[in-house]
Order: structure tokens, then sequence, then C-alpha cells
């Protein structure tokens, strides 16, 4: 595609209680974008205490997308939110707008900038294969992968079990071989300008720790009961962090510091993953916004960015 023919897609990821938030309303307004959810929990309906849901004053700065789009009780998939979301980020750019991705979903924005690939997903085989594994041993798997994809060895790591299955999985469920296999994002005409955010980590922790706080202050617990009644716990929604851990308590096995502590203790495992992820895809550079000046940074090359398309 010609580069005349190419649209421009911000991307302010990091992890959670990050500041991401903050920065993508600045970027916003500054530019005159509009914001669309990359937060698998905040895709959810009714789950607005709980997943930190832009409040009504900050969707009120700059239109905002995909946010509360299905029922606690809905399954939502990656490929769902490649659909949508693609669909939304093309309605902006007809109105002349760019679109900016905010969250911490890492695995959202991967469908949008590289796409899910072919392969499809067979839990049966996937079964099937572990079950293999475990009587034949690794020696028959990397035989089994190699008739069916010569040239798969050189691709992968041989020595990792979950990887070697995987490559079969993906190899007999999609009928290619792995070079075949490739994935494609589904806006080719885009350009990712990912905007990596993180905080040094006592920081991230007191800032996620006062968050629980504000939470708890504003009712989690009622909500979480509420939703419980109206969906059950096996609700997809009602997996998150922030919700399943009342579960307990509820059942009178922990009292409501226990639940606190838990939550805590999760969200923070969960920004370390976060951060992990984003470090690796799409990688550097990291902005850290404790860092004096970084959003003057941030917005100076976001303008130069955003000045390279005629939109």
């Amino acid at each position: 595609m010609e580069d005349s023919q190419k649209k421009p897609v911000l991307a302010v990821l990091g992890p959670t209680a990050s500041g991401k938030t903050v920065l993508a309303l600045e970027l916003a307004e500054q530019f005159g974008c509009e914001i669309v959810n990359c937060d698998s929990r905040q895709i959810y309906s009714e789950m607005s205490i709980g997943t930190a849901h832009p409040t009504i004053d900050e969707m009120q700065r700059a239109p905002h997308h995909l946010f509360s789009l299905v029922a606690p009780d809905h399954n939502f998939s990656a490929a769902d939110y490649a659909k949508v979301a693609t669909a939304k980020i093309r309605q902006i750019w007809q109105r002349g707008k760019v679109p900016l991705l905010a969250g911490g979903t890492g695995f959202y924005y991967d469908t949008l900038a590289q796409g899910l690939g072919p392969a499809g997903n067979d839990v049966q085989l996937a079964e099937q294969l572990r079950v293999e594994l475990q009587s034949s041993g690794m020696a028959a798997m990397l035989e089994r992968l190699h008739s069916l994809d010569a040239a798969a060895s050189s691709q992968i790591d041989t020595n990792n079990p979950r990887r070697v299955l995987r490559a079969i999985e993906i190899i007999m469920t999609s009928g290619m071989v792995l070079a075949d296999n490739k994935r494609v994002s589904p806006l080719p005409e885009a350009v990712f300008m990912p905007i990596v955010v993180t905080r040094p980590r006592e920081e991230l922790h007191r800032a996620i720790s006062r968050r629980v706080d504000k939470m708890i202050e504003a009712g989690l617990e009622s909500e979480v009961c509420r939703l419980t009644e109206k969906y059950g716990r096996q609700a997809a929604g009602l997996n998150s962090i922030g919700y399943c851990e009342w579960f307990e308590f509820f059942e009178k096995k922990i009292d409501r510091a226990e639940v606190r502590e838990a939550i805590v203790i999760h969200t923070r495992q969960y920004a370390k993953r976060q951060e992990t992820w984003f470090r690796r895809r799409p990688g550097p550079p990291v902005y850290n916004l404790a860092d004096t000046g970084i959003c003057k940074t941030v917005s100076k090359i976001v303008a130069e960015f955003i000045a390279t398309f005629a939109l």
C-alpha cells in the first residue's frame, strides 16, 4: 500500500495504575483524538468500579469507544475485539480524526498491530497432544512435527514442549505449514505508534494500593455482590481481579482486610506481567511518567507522527 494511503493509530499502553489514562486524555484533547478501549475488562458493562472504567467527566473530555460493550456473562475473544476495533478505527479515520488505543491488554493491541494469524485453537486436539507427550515422550513429538513440517524445527524452540505441541496443533488445525501461518494485521493501512508508559516499581505499588482503597470506598463490594447475584460466579467478566477475590468473603472464609490484601497482591502481580509483555511487544522505548517533562516529550513525538499523515 502506498504511503499516501496509510493512516495513523496512536496507542497509550502500560501496566495498571501507571497513569496511562491521564496521558491518553491529555493527548486526545491536544490532538483531537478519539479514544478506543484496549482493555479486556473495561469491555464489560456494569463493572465500572472494579475495572477503573472512565468516569463521566473523563468521557466528556474526548470521545470514547468500546467501553461497556458486552454484559459480564458474555464471552468476548481477542478475535471479537479485533473485529469491532477495526471497524471503529476506520469510522474514526472517516471523520478525519486520529484513533488512540488506551489500555493495558497487550494481546488486544497485538490483534490489531500484528493480527491473530489463520491458525485456530482446538482444545480437544491440544489435550490429546499433551496426553501423547506424556505417553510417548518428547522425541516422538519432535518426529511427528518433522513429518508434518520439516522446516518447523528451525522456526521454534524445540526444547520447549509447549511450543512443540502448539506448533503441531497449528499445523493440524490450519492445514498449513508454520511458514504460511503468518500473522497479518486486520488494519493493513494503519501505521501504529505505541507509547508504552510505566513508573518506578515502588511508586506503582503505592498507586495500586491507593486505587484499590478508592475502589472499596466507592462500593466495590456492593458491585461484586450485585453482579454475582445477577450473573453467577462463573460469568466471564467476574473472573477479573477485584471481583473473584470477594467470593471467599461471601462464604465467610476471609474478612474484608484479607480481600483487600488479595486484590492488591494480584493487581501488583498482573502489573508485573503487563510490564514484561509491553517491554517485549511492542518493545522500547518505554516512557517513565515519573520523569520531569516526559509528557512534553511524548507530546512532541506524537505531533511529529501525526504531521506525516493527511487525514
